[in-house]
């Protein structure tokens, strides 16, 4: 198991503000996967106590200063707030809130989020339970619309009236948006048109090893003349 860094981008000043840490496992099986299986086998919080451990320590490695964000379904949420976990304090933390967590395991993720020093991100939103209600409930710092919600846009009119309920929800709990899995220059241009606060996707950059990322940055900066903090 190891883990990438996918860069996050503050459209307003078209900046690399953050990354957010991705789980790759080294027998090729999809992320998705290994945690689809740990959830039937009623060990996901075990798992994801392993990766946030692994990402807390290849974190040492980013630019100071940066966000950083990582996943946790709503049980993992409590075991991190039971266990009251130290960050690294060189980096703002985020914790994105796994849509596909039932509401009644996530009513304390906002406290919990709070207590340890953390934004709270929406994952997906869209998605699962990552709805409007959910929004409303927890006030997060940021809302994350599901890439899916981008790419069904235009055509669906189902979607463009689900979006523009999320991202209602998003400004009246005065949480920023992010749209995720941006892979074109009409994605940029539409997300841009919907006044979304941040972006990541393919577009910009995949995910990358730390030792990766003063090169892909460098390419980021070149292609599309993003600032991008130094290592």
């Amino acid at each position: 198991m190891h883990f990438v860094f996918q860069p996050l981008i503050d459209l307003a000043q078209w900046t690399v503000f953050g990354f957010e840490a991705l789980t790759r496992f080294d027998d090729g099986v999809s992320p998705d996967v290994h945690f689809r299986n740990a959830h039937a086998e009623n060990r996901l919080t075990e798992l994801e106590l392993q990766v946030i451990d692994g990402i807390l320590q290849a974190s040492v490695h980013l630019p100071s200063g940066m966000l950083l964000t990582l996943n946790a379904s709503g049980p993992t949420f409590e075991a991190l707030g039971a266990a009251n976990v130290e960050m690294n304090a060189r980096l703002s933390w985020g914790l994105e809130l796994n849509e596909l967590s039932e509401p009644c395991l996530c009513n304390q993720a906002r406290n919990i989020a709070t207590s340890l020093g953390c934004l709270l991100l929406i994952d997906d939103a869209g998605i699962g339970y990552a709805n409007r209600s959910r929004i409303l409930q927890l006030k997060p710092d940021v809302v994350k619309l599901d890439r899916s919600m981008i790419s069904s846009y235009v055509d669906s009119a189902e979607v463009r009236a689900l979006v523009d309920s999320l991202l209602s929800a998003a400004k009246e709990t005065g949480a920023k948006t992010l749209a995720e899995g941006l892979e074109t220059a009409e994605d940029l241009e539409l997300i841009r048109h919907l006044a979304i606060d941040y972006a990541q996707g393919f577009y910009f950059a995949a995910g990358h090893r730390t030792e990766q990322l003063p090169m892909i940055l460098h390419d980021l900066n070149r292609r599309l003349g993003i600032n991008v903090p130094s290592f």
